[in-house]
């Protein structure tokens, strides 16, 4: 496969926990069952983000060790996992043994922190792609 995997697989965790952290908000006002549906989402997102992850591991071994894209490289990495942690911890704060519960104020709280630290993951990753063309396939000479 000529493409990578990564930009692929990260969509469904994105997404996810996208619509779980506004669920995890509208539950303040709707009630458990937004509460519930960002807990669905939670698990999706942390579920998936594993196989994203891995695949971005896989892309990591790519690049240059000694290039300025690899410490954006690591940089996007370490924020990855600690939106993958936020949201987890926030997944299980609203367990009460295998069921989902209405979301706790520290539940939400995590979300939210998960949030803002995924968007910055995202950042470094726009980083990789745009300015030092990580993924992008390049055009073959005639």
């Amino acid at each position: 496969m000529t493409h990578p995997l990564h930009p692929i697989l990260v969509h469904f965790p994105i997404a996810a926990w996208f619509f779980a952290t506004a669920g995890d908000i509208a539950s303040l006002f709707l009630g458990m069952q937004a509460g519930w549906a960002a807990g669905v989402l939670l698990v999706i997102g942390v579920v998936t983000a594993i196989f994203a992850m891995v695949a971005g591991l896989l892309e990591l071994a790519k690049i240059d060790q000694q290039s300025d894209a690899m410490k954006i490289a690591n940089q996007h990495m370490m924020l990855a996992m600690v939106s993958w942690s936020l949201y987890s911890v926030s997944l299980f704060l609203r367990l009460d043994g295998a069921a989902l519960v209405q979301p706790s104020g520290a539940a939400i709280l995590f979300s939210v922190l998960g949030f803002i630290s995924l968007c910055a993951t995202g950042w470094y990753g726009g980083r990789l792609v745009f300015e030092h063309g990580i993924g992008v396939r390049k055009k073959q000479s005639d």
